[in-house]
């Protein structure tokens, strides 16, 4: 039996050959190798202790100033509608409101006052109301009488036709009567009828200024028409003087107007003139060509408003005494109660 080793101190530790010690790390090495494997395959991979936040994405590039306020107009102007639409919500809503109050309180009252009514007439006794009220109240239930029909008012006068005839005036080129110096009665009656239309529409009338052979004068229909003429300037060898006024001889009008007519024209023509009245007429003042052309129930004359020799002074100088004449008596004829006063009676016809 071999003999046992021996050391030299009992205390020593037996000494171990490196190729024991580098088989040994080799093993726990590879037995570390096998944990780690089956370690990995059983536990899944752990997930990140930070995970990448939306700070760690890089960064939107920033807006520029212009689109930055764009954005907020448009967010203001949203704000805005949206106000505007709330405040008419608002108003809508108080609206109805007020209107549903309206109409429940309008019911309540009819209901209130239907049934107070029934009350009063089923508990009320007769002797409640004296013999002298009720008396009053049958006269106010018994029916009454029509009501009178009123009154017809007088035609506005804008609404009244005037017409107004200058005598020999128009595109014929006819002067009337022509005195040596040059004065034509053309002149004279467009003068003074001018003068009568501005007059008469002072008052509101509609007044027409038409020509001797006017086309407007076919069937014409008016309130009233007259025809303005002067008379020769004819010396005779002593004065004449005065004013003629005719309507037709042989004409068919409402009422006799023409006669009123002519009555108004030479009454106040008189007055307004001092001139006397011829009764002298011609052929071509009582047939008249006018005459026949006109509507047959439009009154009608024809004036002659003086001699141009004898009266010239009054045509010429003083040509709105004539107009005032004419259409003061136009007015008697329209509006007797309008009409100016008469101050002088009318002379008797020479």
């Amino acid at each position: 039996m071999p003999d046992a080793p021996r050391f030299e101190d009992d205390n020593q530790e037996p000494e171990v050959p490196a190729s024991v010690t580098f088989m040994e790390m080799m093993r726990q090495a590879a037995n570390r190798a096998t944990a780690d494997a089956e370690a990995s395959a059983e536990v899944p991979p752990a997930e990140p202790d930070n995970p990448p936040s939306a700070s760690d994405a890089p960064p939107a590039p920033a807006e520029s100033p212009v689109e930055l306020r764009r954005k907020h107009a448009a967010a203001l102007e949203t704000q805005r509608i949206q106000r505007v639409q709330r405040r008419r919500a608002r108003r809508r809503t108080r609206a109805v409101g007020t209107l549903g109050g309206m109409f429940r309180s309008f019911v309540v009252v009819a209901v209130a006052a239907g049934l107070m009514a029934t009350i009063f007439v089923w508990w009320t006794p007769a002797q409640f109301i004296s013999a002298d009220v009720r008396s009053e109240l049958s006269q106010v239930q018994a029916p009454r009488q029509a009501a009178p029909l009123p009154t017809i008012q007088p035609t506005p006068n804008w609404l009244r036709k005037i017409g107004i005839v200058a005598g020999h005036r128009g595109p014929e080129l006819d002067p009337g009567a022509v005195c040596p110096d040059g004065l034509t009665e053309g002149d004279i009656n467009f003068n003074i009828a001018q003068l009568v239309v501005r007059g008469l529409r002072a008052q509101g009338f509609s007044v027409d200024l038409l020509d001797e052979f006017d086309p407007r004068l076919e069937n014409y229909q008016a309130a009233a028409l007259v025809s303005i003429h002067s008379n020769t300037c004819q010396n005779f060898g002593e004065t004449v003087s005065g004013y003629l006024v005719a309507a037709a001889a042989a004409r068919v009008t409402a009422r006799g107007d023409d006669e009123v007519l002519v009555d108004c024209l030479a009454r106040y023509y008189q007055q307004e003139t001092g001139l006397e009245r011829h009764s002298g007429l011609t052929d071509d003042m009582t047939n008249y060509h006018t005459f026949r052309e006109i509507h047959p129930l439009t009154p009608a004359v024809i004036i002659e408003l003086g001699f141009l020799l004898a009266d010239r002074d009054l045509l010429t100088k003083t040509p709105e005494l004539p107009a005032e004449g004419v259409a003061n008596g136009i007015l008697c004829f329209l509006q007797p109660a309008q009409a100016p006063p008469l101050e002088t009676p009318l002379a008797a016809e020479s």
